[in-house]
């Protein structure tokens, strides 16, 4: 049988056993392989007579994007099953790629085989019986009794009525100059209407290259893709391990709805847009250095070196940023907020030099 295939379809959703997990959405890669006879096709060079594998992408990401499961087995199984009953796929070989979710390796996942005979049985459609409406009963003609009292309440209403006062004149609120003012003042509505659950991310910023330019083209893409920054002031630092510039230092704050892992990848694709080569691990010139420090409160170590909290975190040029912006934050490790930390830290009398520049 021949076989149509979808190839790394990139799709983010909400998946995991672990309640952080379950706040952001998380990259999920798709491969499909299947079956269909393409010779019918093939002899009418009609679209009409292929699987339209467009069609079962955006179905497939409509149906992911809009899920919320645990297990990848199960969502697996669920994307099997509707691709085989909506486009009448006789068998199929789907496989489903979780990236970063285990330390040294690239992805972890499930691959599944199914065809329309392993199909469970679709839910029979209940039908209720028709029932015939009960016929109204038949209208009696009100007694002398009756029609009397309906008569007495018709009169104690008119009275009732023609005695009442007038109503007031209706009542029209004015604003005081103060509130208009306030209102007038709030902020715009997210750059980012719509977004899914989201973390607070805190992100280390470095340069000793063009970093005046570096540092502020990071902050903008930052905005660009979440919205509204909250940054540090920026600190002046001699290069650590290597003879160098000198670097600046900054922390940016965000709302992340991105999986930590793909946050990662985000910010080296950063990296490397803003010219770094990111071949040479060795202490080195940098044109753009962005580290996750903090996910929430969140402690996890991934593929590589990536680690939450960072290391990092003992360097002065990121903990004085770090004591700056949210003086208050606990460290899920230490269990001591990041002003106590910096208050302890062997540099706290020599702190890294403020730049007045604004990214």
């Amino acid at each position: 049988m021949d076989r149509v295939f979808i190839e790394g379809l990139e799709i983010e959703a909400q998946i995991g056993i672990y309640d952080w997990e379950r706040r952001i959405r998380q990259p999920l890669v798709f491969d499909i392989e299947m079956a269909f006879d393409n010779r019918k096709p093939a002899a009418s060079d009609a679209i009409a007579d292929t699987l339209d594998y467009k069609a079962v992408s955006k179905r497939l990401v409509a149906f992911v994007s809009a899920s919320s499961f645990g297990l990848v087995e199960t969502l697996a199984e669920r994307c099997a099953e509707l691709v085989l009953r909506e486009f009448g796929v006789e068998s199929l070989r789907l496989k489903l790629s979780k990236p970063g979710a285990v330390r040294g390796a690239r992805a972890v996942g499930v691959a599944i085989e199914r065809d329309r005979a392993s199909l469970p049985p679709e839910p029979a459609k209940t039908v209720e019986p028709v029932q015939e409406a009960p016929k109204p009963a038949a209208k009696q003609a009100p007694t002398a009794v009756q029609l009397a009292a309906a008569r007495a309440f018709a009169r104690r209403l008119e009275e009732t009525i023609a005695q009442a006062p007038p109503p007031p004149a209706p009542l029209v609120a004015k604003k005081p100059a103060q509130l208009v003012a306030k209102k007038r003042a709030t902020p715009a509505e997210p750059a980012h209407p719509g977004r899914g659950p989201t973390v607070t991310t805190y992100i280390s910023m470095g340069s000793n290259i063009e970093p005046e330019r570096n540092l502020r083209g990071a902050a903008e893409a930052l905005r660009e893709r979440f919205g509204s920054v909250r940054l540090s002031p920026v600190y002046r630092t001699p290069a650590v391990g290597f003879d160098g510039p000198d670097f600046l230092n900054a922390i940016a704050v965000i709302e992340s709805d991105m999986h930590p892992f793909a946050l990662n990848d985000w910010l080296h694709a950063l990296e490397i847009a803003h010219g770094r080569d990111r071949r040479d691990k060795s202490y080195s010139d940098r044109t753009l250095d962005l580290d996750i420090i903090y996910f929430g409160k969140l402690v996890l170590e991934g593929p590589g070196d990536f680690m939450l909290p960072r290391p990092e975190l003992r360097h002065a040029f990121v903990l004085k940023p770090l004591a700056d912006v949210a003086p208050h934050f606990i460290d899920p490790v230490r269990g001591a907020s990041l002003e106590e930390l910096w208050e302890a830290h062997p540099d706290h009398d020599a702190p890294p030099q403020p730049v007045a520049i604004e990214l």
